[in-house]
């Protein structure tokens, strides 16, 4: 066909089947936890897809780097960008 591939989306993120990697993420921590620990799949099942469904209206129309967003404001040792000051530096001087 042709000789070089041209992505049609450039933003889009990098999802593993169905889900982005948070959602994976997501789901799968809760479910193999409860899983292994106390032996209960269906629970942990329930527990990971209510947690799925929760990220996705929380990221709705934000798109898919809103919890990279979130998680620079609010967890500033987690999240360190190389060329953005970290979060809590609110005035930069100079």
């Amino acid at each position: 066909m042709d000789k070089y591939y041209i992505p049609q989306h450039l933003d889009s993120p990098f999802k593993v089947i169905l889900w982005t990697v948070d959602e994976v993420f997501l789901f799968s921590v809760p479910f193999f936890s409860f899983l292994l620990i106390l032996n209960s799949p269906l629970i942990g099942l329930f527990l990971s897809a209510g947690l799925v469904m929760a990220l996705k209206k929380i990221k709705g129309e934000e798109g898919h780097h809103f919890t990279l967003h979130l998680a620079y404001w609010h967890l500033p040792p987690l999240i360190l960008y190389k060329a953005t000051p970290p979060s809590h530096i609110r005035e930069i001087i100079g």
